[in-house]
């Protein structure tokens, strides 16, 4: 769904439409605006490989918007506020911004965009769970989803057979010689509470009702392994993804969670030894990962041309072709269009088991919890730091499952 490396400008490589285009058709600039994941500092790589993927793009898409230019900018997540903020009081704001979910929701509350006014094509072309995802509390969708990174295993075959298929086989294999990464923000560790059907307990609190005992029991469960897990030697929870990334190519670490959007880096690091797989289940039963979402946002200092050309790429870019090509030619990101995401699944063999859930009511569990996480900061950063506490041993399971009832049905 995060952003991801691919971005926008990928998926102009999988187009293929004509590039000549007649030296009389007038020429749109538009202004793009993306962030790197979080944490991820712009490099001069990251930009060279933006201009290279620009260039394809744009004689891609000419014959879908006619005369388009685009030029780029990158940013951290970090930085991206206060320089959008800046340009767009100057009036030289961009026309499109690509983040994720968050990001794109608080550049909205900041002003720096305008709502999506979404047609009936694209509302049926997105699920309904994506979109909900992007919609404030005043009913405005802040930004359209384009594309979703997945959670999975990322492990080194010269030193795993294969990966875990379950909690109880990493910690097996972690008392021996190989050694675990955890990335320990909620969002990258959401997948490890459906392994404890955690879920149900969040879900109620932000309702505003009570959780069953047996729904906090197994709260208290999921946050215990957490605790537990983090006193293994061979462990280690780590802050941010890039990190255990880097620790994975250096063999430093066997196994990793991670996201689709990292492959492309993986691979080119790691050739073969780069082994993917499920994330393991749990005594509750499967894994239940949820996604990050890419997101298209527009910018308030458009022309009325510059506009029209960013809807009429908003408009081709989550039709089924736009979206199966993309997936099936990269393997990176999961189409958020459902016609696509039924043809990604039948063309590549065990995709139904990488890259979706079994149990709709896992997703929809999944789907309303990051959307409320996603459209408030304030909240995610304070769950943020009762899972930490946690992780570091300062709060107990019990506890922290009391702290967080409160603050989610405060929210």
């Amino acid at each position: 769904m995060v952003v991801q490396r691919i971005g926008l400008l990928a998926v102009g490589i999988t187009l293929t439409a004509c590039s000549n285009t007649s030296s009389k058709q007038p020429t749109t600039l538009l202004r793009v605006a993306r962030t790197l994941p979080s944490s991820e500092a712009v490099t001069t790589a990251d930009s060279e490989r933006d201009r290279k993927l620009l260039r394809q793009f744009q004689v891609s898409v000419r014959e879908v918007v006619p005369g388009l230019q685009l030029q780029p900018s990158l940013y951290t997540q970090k930085s991206i506020e206060s320089e959008l903020r800046r340009q767009t009081n100057s009036g030289l704001g961009p026309d499109l911004v690509i983040s994720d979910a968050s990001t794109i929701h608080a550049l909205f509350e900041a002003r720096v965009l305008d709502p999506v006014p979404l047609t009936k094509e694209q509302r049926e072309a997105v699920a309904p769970a994506l979109l909900k995802r992007l919609t404030n509390d005043q009913g405005q969708v802040t930004g359209l989803p384009v594309s979703q990174s997945l959670q999975l295993a990322c492990y080194d075959k010269s030193k795993l057979t294969t990966a875990p298929a379950s909690l109880q086989e990493l910690a097996k294999a972690s008392g021996g010689e190989s050694v675990f990464g955890i990335a320990q923000n909620f969002e990258d560790l959401y997948w490890s509470m459906g392994s404890f059907n955690a879920g149900p307990a969040l879900v109620k609190s932000l309702r505003g009702e009570t959780p069953t005992a047996t729904e906090t029991h197994q709260l208290v469960r999921w946050l215990g392994w957490l605790q537990n897990t983090s006193f293994q030697q061979n462990v280690v929870f780590l802050r941010d993804q890039p990190t255990l990334r880097r620790q994975l190519i250096q063999g430093r670490i066997d196994w990793i969670s991670c996201w689709s959007t990292q492959l492309p880096q993986l691979r080119e690091a790691m050739k073969d030894q780069l082994g993917v797989s499920v994330l393991p289940a749990g005594p509750a039963g499967q894994a239940t990962p949820v996604s990050k979402l890419q997101v298209w946002g527009l910018g308030r200092n458009s022309s009325q041309r510059q506009r029209a050309s960013s809807e009429e790429l908003m408009q081709f870019i989550v039709q089924p072709w736009a979206q199966k090509t993309w997936s099936l030619r990269y393997r990176t990101s999961y189409p958020v269009n459902p016609v696509a995401a039924a043809i990604v699944n039948s063309q590549i063999p065990g995709t139904d088991d990488l890259y979706l859930m079994k149990s709709k009511q896992g997703i929809l569990i999944g789907d309303e919890i990051m959307a409320n996480l996603d459209t408030n900061p304030q909240l995610n950063a304070g769950l943020q730091d009762i899972i930490n506490d946690v992780i570091f041993g300062t709060e107990s399971p019990a506890q922290a499952a009391g702290k967080i009832h409160n603050l989610l049905k405060r929210a």
